[in-house]
């Protein structure tokens, strides 16, 4: 049985190098596929074609989030390889904990698992930076999740990749905690990019989702910004340094400010739909006209030439600002009123559907 690190990426230079070096190491075989990324990431990709486990998938197929087709894409690639092995999907900002270079932890996690076993195991959230992590009651403290599984070759992905599972529905029931490791999440080191991938979240939404509730869409993505009763807990070195001792730099710091190919994305929508139709999106703690003035001077395409301006009503203002600091929903909101009654109808329904 191998073990196969499946990792799909777009424009993340700022850590998929980290990635890639680390999962080179625990992982026999590693599969990157990455989709048409324009930040250099193909030159870090180059440092690794001499790697006999690590294989790179350039210009990757562009799936749709609401189908499957990716993660059985990636799925397939994995199949490639003879045999029922463990397949771990590793994001491009996340590191496994450097426990599993022990011998005798790698060898426990193989002795753990069975086929069509579910691993779930400890996603610790870091903050702001990168040995700090969320110690706290909030979302991102003591959190797991699902990160890989025995395929037998039984399952396919059914359900939607945005915000689904990284394993088979299939394989879930056969749940298998695995708490003598844990998976660093870097997320919110990188703060620059973090707050535009909340804003194209959003966007995203917005687009394929126009029926959705607008109060319904800020309140999902606010968990991102929670820093009530915050607290940080350093982290035990044992789960970095030894990547750190090998050259691999999870204590590098970033700005706060970045400008990346998230904020390009956010400013072509706003030139093909106009800014109106997201006003009432919680977009706008990024001063938008700045990343159009940095777009325009590096030369991207698709960009409004015409300034923009931040026309939320001050009803919107308040009810954005309500929501990042007390995590609740505007109540005095039309829309929040009718997503309650919407709701409370769903309820009623299924309800006397039951009785039916």
């Amino acid at each position: 049985m191998k073990i196969i690190a499946l990792t799909h990426v777009k424009n993340d230079a700022w850590c998929i190098g980290k990635a890639i070096e680390h999962l080179r190491v625990w992982a026999d075989e590693v599969i990157v596929a990455d989709e048409s990324s324009t930040d250099g990431s193909q030159d870090i990709y180059r440092r690794f074609k001499a790697c006999p486990n690590v294989h790179i998938v350039d210009n990757r197929p562009k799936f749709n989030f609401n189908t499957p087709d990716l993660r059985n894409y990636m799925l397939g690639l994995a199949r490639e390889f003879d045999g029922n092995n463990l397949i771990f999907e590793i994001h491009a900002d996340e590191i496994m904990s450097a426990e599993i270079l022990r011998p005798e932890i790698r060898q426990r996690l193989l002795e753990s698992v069975r086929p069509r076993s579910a691993i779930m195991m400890p996603w610790t959230t870091l903050w702001k930076h990168p040995l700090e992590y969320r110690a706290d009651r909030s979302i991102w403290s003591r959190t797991w999740s699902w990160f890989g599984y025995w395929d037998d070759r039984s399952a396919n992905f059914e359900g939607p990749y945005f915000h689904g599972s990284r394993i088979p529905e299939k394989y879930l029931a056969n749940r298998l905690d695995i708490d003598f490791l844990q998976v660093l999440h870097y997320q919110f080191v990188n703060l620059g990019y973090e707050r535009s991938k909340q804003a194209l979240y959003h966007i995203y939404e917005r687009n394929h989702f126009p029926d959705e509730n607008i109060e319904y869409i800020n309140k999902k993505y606010a968990i991102a910004f929670d820093e009530r009763n915050l607290k940080l807990a350093r982290l035990d070195s044992r789960h970095v340094q030894p990547w750190i001792d090998r050259g691999i730099p999870l204590d590098e710091k970033f700005p706060e400010q970045m400008f990346n190919w998230r904020d390009i994305e956010v400013l072509r929508n706003f030139e093909r739909h106009g800014t109106a139709r997201y006003w009432e999106l919680n977009i706008w703690y990024i001063d938008w006209e700045e990343k159009r003035l940095e777009a325009k001077q590096q030369g991207c395409e698709g960009i409004p030439d015409h300034p923009i301006v931040d026309e939320r009503s001050p009803g919107t203002r308040l009810a954005h600002r309500w929501l990042m600091r007390t995590q609740w929903y505007p109540f005095w909101r039309l829309a929040f009123i009718r997503l309650l009654f919407t709701k409370g109808l769903e309820r009623l329904r299924g309800r006397l559907g039951g009785l039916a």
